[in-house]
């Protein structure tokens, strides 16, 4: 599993949402609404002599605060578990991320905010469970 692969494979599955920004590393500024996947936690040797390894990551799924209301209704379309604006949906359409991966699965989205170069955020952090 080859993180850079990896991170480069999610982008593309969330570019897919149309009019999300997407982001392969951590910016120091985000053009919202944005999803930034971070870097991958890994553990080795899940099976024996190297036969796979597991991996989490964390992608932040940021829009702005325009109103109370509406940058929550926002969110709540990118946490659908399906639809065009799912990020679950997205991610999940290429579960190996193009032989990047044995499989994956968005596991969790929790609900938050962030704050980027001063600036306060609403966000979601949605876990990626990967195998490869």
């Amino acid at each position: 599993m080859v993180p850079s692969t990896v991170r480069s494979g999610l982008k593309t599955r969330l570019a897919t949402i149309s009019g999300l920004k997407t982001y392969d590393y951590i910016p120091d500024s985000v053009n919202v609404p944005g999803a930034v996947v971070g870097q991958l936690d890994l553990d080795f040797d899940a099976a024996l002599n190297r036969g796979l390894d597991r991996a989490s990551c964390t992608i932040l799924l940021i829009v702005g605060r325009m109103s109370e209301s509406a940058g929550q209704t926002k969110l709540d379309g990118y946490l659908a578990s399906s639809g065009s604006t799912s990020v679950k949906a997205a991610i999940e359409a290429d579960v190996t991320l193009g032989g990047a991966v044995q499989t994956l699965r968005v596991t969790n989205a929790t609900a938050g905010s962030v704050q980027v170069a001063a600036t306060d955020y609403l966000a979601y952090r949605y876990t990626v469970e990967l195998i490869g």
